[in-house]
């Protein structure tokens, strides 16, 4: 994910390795979805759920033993289910792996949703030339496009930026949320009426720190990055402090690398703070 000319070290090692795996379906343009109203998604839960219940502790009924939704519970569901028609969610290898993740639960809400992602994506290269020999676009209908382009030609009419992590070391934090605001403009010029939906960058694990990609730094860049979304109407989804540790860095259990990754319970949280927020947008009561 870090792409930046000559950086060196451990970090680049491991973000190599990640990137392979994360990379090999970058060529793949599916629709995709989730489905869960907990932190936590286990596929029992989920055939549950589209059965119309769901598993609970009951009296006399024992650990897991199912209650039926009712026609309200039900009807919430398909509205939350609903809200994710015609979304697109655009990031880095990231959100790579939320695709992946997505790619597997295509029986749920995930499947209603497009992905443009490309490992070391980032607000400040999504602008280079496509011709640049350094270039990263996500590709779309077999080949690389500027993701404006791309959000357009899909008709998407919300559309979940997560970028950054790339950025960082590069531009700093004004000059990334520069690049960001500059690459959203483009979104919106080729998309009017498409609603935008910024979600927080994630932490990195405690001590793999590498220059600026450190986790107050982070903070203070999703900070900037929620003031950004307030001033000009566009949503921010936080990501990050749901898969944070006691001490604010990406816990350990949610990390596939040792880095920044994360692996399936992470994405299990996801599910559950997208699904909170699409709540939120539509006006629903709040989780529990």
């Amino acid at each position: 994910m870090i792409r930046e000319k000559g950086t060196k070290g451990k970090a680049v090692l491991l973000w190599t390795a990640a990137l392979m795996t994360a990379g090999c379906v970058a060529g793949m343009q599916d629709k995709m979805t989730v489905y869960a109203s907990q932190r936590r998604l286990p596929e029992p839960l989920v055939e549950r759920a589209a059965e119309g219940t769901a598993g609970t502790e009951t009296e006399g009924g024992g650990e897991g033993a199912e209650t039926p939704l009712t026609p309200e519970e039900l009807e919430q569901e398909r509205k939350i289910d609903e809200y994710f028609d015609g979304t697109v969610f655009v990031g880095d290898s990231i959100m790579l792996g939320f695709r992946n993740y997505a790619m597997k639960r295509q029986d749920t809400f995930l499947s209603r949703m497009q992905f443009l992602a490309a490992g070391s994506y980032s607000a400040n290269n999504a602008l280079w030339d496509l011709g640049n020999a350094e270039s990263v676009h996500p590709v779309y209908q077999g080949q690389p496009r500027y993701v404006w382009d791309s959000i357009a030609m899909t008709g998407s009419n919300k559309v979940f930026i997560m970028l950054g992590m790339n950025d960082l070391n590069v531009t700093g934090l004004e000059g990334t949320l520069e690049k960001y605001g500059e690459l959203i403009g483009k979104i919106k010029e080729s998309s009017p009426d498409a609603e935008i939906h910024i979600m927080s960058m994630t932490y990195i694990l405690k001590g793999k720190e590498v220059g600026k990609l450190e986790n107050d730094t982070i903070r203070e860049y999703n900070k900037m990055l929620e003031e950004m979304a307030e001033k000009n109407g566009w949503g921010f989804v936080n990501v990050a402090d749901a898969i944070a540790d006691e001490n604010g860095d990406l816990a350990a259990e949610y990390c596939s690398d040792e880095f920044a990754h994360q692996n399936p319970a992470a994405y299990d949280i996801w599910v559950s703070v997208l699904r909170d927020y699409a709540k939120g947008q539509l006006g629903l009561a709040a989780a529990e």
